[in-house]
């Protein structure tokens, strides 16, 4: 049994009233640290010793004493009106006493107790109905034949295949065995290869399957990796066997993804491979590698070796104290320039790009704890951002930050070979550098009016140190906005707070990503219920609510041209262990796939949809993969 424990229930007022225990010898002179979801600020039985946003560190008022079978109780409230506890994820994380001679004493948590509030009821059962075809996402055309084809043998290549076809019927073998699936070559079906119109899209493929034969028709690599994939899932959810008919397909949009927020909590890069493996079996392109936020800088560069030494870990005796369930640490860690070719190349294999994120000018707290330097001496603004930070944008007005920026971004550039550059650019905190002397000599300068004018230069500068290194820029919605129409360079903009940024960023010429936050954000809770994890100030997200939107709308379907894609994303706030990933992802992951692939007109109702999606158990068995309910 623990010697220390903290209970903790949300009361009808919203507040958490907390509880700590002592089991063991008696403790005095000590603080209780902890972090939650968000801001949070101490109402009774304790005074705040030190805060950095979600982190608290806290002493009994009065301080007493904690003997054996002795109990201290202290009630703490989240700070900003937006935020109340809605689940299990809104306790305390990772609690720990800090002692006066600079020791440490892990304290066991509970679950955080609802029994206080209102129960909340169950959401509504959804009803699956067996699919046309049991293969997500759906293709294009699939005119159903008679029987089915036994695949349970393997396959094997006809000896006229060409080359690109060897190098994908390889790669598919390799993600064959990592998934723990049959084995894919063998004496069973030869695939019979033919080629198709290399005018269609390099990701086009078809397939015919009768009892005897399956053909394949493409004309690049890219499009024979995607129906050795769907023959893959089809013969894992069929037992062995495939449907036979003929498969004709193509995806919608060209653009994929699925971003995973690696800042808030250090994922082992075995974790990022097994997402990359099921990200292919969904025929997922984009891999949106965010290693750099507020609470740490995890990318190991020569130009800059500072920032991933001196902010991996955090912890009681770190820079960077124990936020997001840091713990009384050392926790964390860094990705080395080896581990990020590892990474890529894994990626590459399977047809996938990685795009990295680093963080301008917001969401820079960690950084700026190593250089403080990069903020104007003389700035009083004193701004918070919406995550409870001060002071966590840099001063685009101070020259010591470009020459930094610029061998940073080159040196990006030359790890990633996609190009791709992710910029950030978003949630700018209220009141930001409106007191900093060295804006406004810079508004002086280049004609700036507002902050926003003040981001969008900053913007387009950093794009243009991008270019030149012989990238592409690519930024959140915010970088849009400015006198002069956002950061421009032939940027890309990822609109999340909704598709309203999107469709105006859309329609002023830019290329976009739809990744709004009420349908495709994996860490919002699927529901209220309190035995969920997750976040929910942008929605609930279920998986109708993940199917069943229009990336474009259908009255401006001339948009479809600007609109290139659709993407995921999964921040970790609530993320301790990287097992947690697999629930939040799953299965709500298979409806991103079926929207980004899928064409309109074929994409599934609810109903249907989650058919095939029950169908899949058998891929999330062999996987390992911890998958979430169907709800």
């Amino acid at each position: 049994m623990p010697l220390l424990r903290l209970s903790s229930a949300v009361q009808p007022d919203g507040s958490l009233k907390l509880r700590l225990h002592n089991a063991g010898e008696p403790i005095s002179g000590f603080h209780l640290c902890f972090s939650l979801l968000s801001l949070a600020v101490v109402v009774s039985g304790a005074r705040t010793v030190r805060q950095v946003a979600n982190f608290l560190e806290v002493a009994p008022e009065p301080e007493v004493p904690l003997g054996n079978g002795e109990s201290w109780e202290l009630v703490v409230a989240y700070g900003f009106e937006r935020h109340h506890p809605a689940n299990v994820s809104w306790g305390p994380q990772l609690p720990y006493v800090a002692l006066a001679d600079g020791t440490t004493i892990d304290v066991e948590p509970t679950p955080l107790d609802f029994s206080a509030v209102e129960p909340v009821a169950a959401p509504e059962p959804l009803s699956p109905e067996a699919p046309e075809l049991s293969l997500i996402p759906h293709p294009e055309s699939w005119a159903a034949g008679i029987g089915s084809c036994d695949a349970s043998a393997g396959f094997r290549l006809s000896p006229e295949a060409p080359n690109f076809l060897q190098g994908a019927f390889q790669a598919v073998e390799a993600l064959a065995q990592r998934c723990g699936f049959p084995p894919w070559v063998g004496p069973g079906v030869t695939l019979q290869f033919e080629s198709l119109d290399s005018a269609d899209s390099e990701e086009a493929y078809a397939l015919a399957i009768t009892p005897g034969s399956v053909t394949l028709r493409a004309a690049h690599h890219s499009g024979a990796l995607h129906a050795l994939i769907s023959l893959l899932q089809l013969r894992q959810t069929g037992g062995g066997s495939l449907p036979c008919g003929v498969l004709q397909d193509q995806p919608r949009f060209s653009w994929r993804g699925q971003h995973l927020d690696c800042a808030r909590h250090f994922y082992q890069v075995e974790s990022l491979l097994r997402l990359l493996d099921l990200m292919a079996l969904l025929k997922l392109n984009r891999f949106h590698w965010h290693f750099i936020d507020d609470e740490a800088f995890r990318l190991e560069l020569d130009s800059a070796p500072e920032l991933a030494q001196e902010t991996a870990s955090r912890g009681h005796h770190q820079r960077i104290p124990g936020l997001f369930g840091g713990g009384a640490g050392p926790l964390g860690g860094t990705y080395s320039q080896a581990e990020v070719r590892t990474v890529v190349e894994h990626a590459q294999a399977l047809g996938i790009e990685v795009m990295p994120e680093i963080e301008i000018p917001a969401h820079a707290w960690a950084l700026l704890q190593v250089h403080p330097e990069f903020r104007d001496p003389e700035d009083e603004s004193r701004e918070q951002s919406v995550q409870g930070y001060l002071e966590n944008t840099f001063n685009p007005a101070v020259p010591e930050v470009w020459t930094f920026l610029r061998p940073l971004l080159a040196e990006i550039v030359s790890l990633f070979p996609f190009g791709v550059v992710h910029l950030g650019c978003d949630e700018l905190p209220p009141r930001v550098w409106e007191q900093s002397p060295a804006v406004q000599r810079l508004k002086a300068e280049q004609g700036l009016e507002t902050t926003d004018d003040v981001q969008e230069w900053t913007m387009r500068r950093a794009a243009e140190l991008v270019v030149q290194s012989g990238g592409r820029p690519a930024a959140w919605e915010e970088a849009g906005r400015g006198q002069q129409g956002g950061m421009g360079h032939g940027g890309i903009l990822f609109s999340w707070s909704g598709q309203g940024p999107g469709l105006e960023a859309a329609r002023a010429g830019y290329e976009v990503v739809m990744c709004p936050a009420q349908h495709i954000y994996f860490d919002m809770a699927p529901t209220p219920r309190p035995h969920e994890r997750g976040m929910n100030w942008a929605a609930y997200v279920r998986m109708q609510d993940a199917l069943e939107w229009h990336p474009v709308p259908p009255d401006e379907p001339e948009l479809e041209e600007r609109i290139i894609g659709v993407q995921g994303e999964l921040w970790s706030e609530t993320v301790q262990e990287d097992a947690m990933m697999e629930p939040m992802l799953a299965p709500r992951i298979l409806a991103l796939a079926e929207v980004a692939w899928s064409s309109e007109s074929r994409k599934r109702p609810l109903a249907p949809f989650c058919g095939a999606a029950q169908a899949f158990e058998p891929i999330w068995r062999s996987l390992g993969w911890n998958c979430g309910e169907l709800i």
